[in-house]
């Protein structure tokens, strides 16, 4: 990120991330960003008026964070910010656009690589059921045909004891 005097490369941060980097929560960082514009301190603003820190709003913080933790009155600690990091009225920021790069937090990342894990889990757990079940259908079938023919050869079978014996019966009551 460029300031329009020629300055020096400058990352930026969101809310998120620079709270995260001051170990404070993301509201104490806005009500502490509004009370410092409040008091004249500039932070840039994209074009859909979202605020961004720069480096150079971290040391401010850090300090403004240092002076309420000495117990320092907030009104004070805010005054003495501003005197110790006074903004030229010429400072005019502008911030290249890159449409290709997206910024993440560890943690946003973190969601997403878990997401599309779980996402990786669910698919492939699926096609393991599907597949076993198909398995077990196969299996089932095979079975069932074998206890079919199994089942109507011990009928044939009794069919034919069956026969015999009624033929023994005849042959019996003949002799009888």
């Amino acid at each position: 990120m460029n300031n329009a005097n020629g300055g020096e490369n400058q990352k930026a941060y969101w809310a998120k991330d620079l709270a995260e980097l001051l170990d404070i929560s993301t509201s104490n960082l806005r009500r502490w960003s509004i009370d410092l514009e409040k008091a004249g301190y500039r932070f840039y603003r994209d074009e859909h008026n979202r605020r961004a820190y720069l480096e150079k709003d971290i040391m401010p913080l850090k300090k403004l964070k240092e002076f309420l933790a000495n117990n320092m009155s907030k009104n004070d600690a805010i005054k003495a910010v501003i005197s110790m990091f006074p903004q030229g009225d010429n400072e005019v920021l502008t911030i290249p656009v890159n449409d290709d790069s997206v910024r993440l937090s560890k943690h946003e990342l973190k969601e997403i690589v878990q997401e599309a894990v779980k996402e990786a889990v669910e698919e492939e757990r699926e096609k393991m059921f599907k597949a076993f079940e198909h398995k077990m259908s196969d299996e089932l079938e095979k079975r069932d045909r074998l206890f079919t023919q199994h089942f109507h050869t011990l009928l044939e079978t009794k069919q034919l004891e069956i026969a015999a014996t009624q033929e023994k019966k005849k042959w019996w009551k003949f002799w009888k």
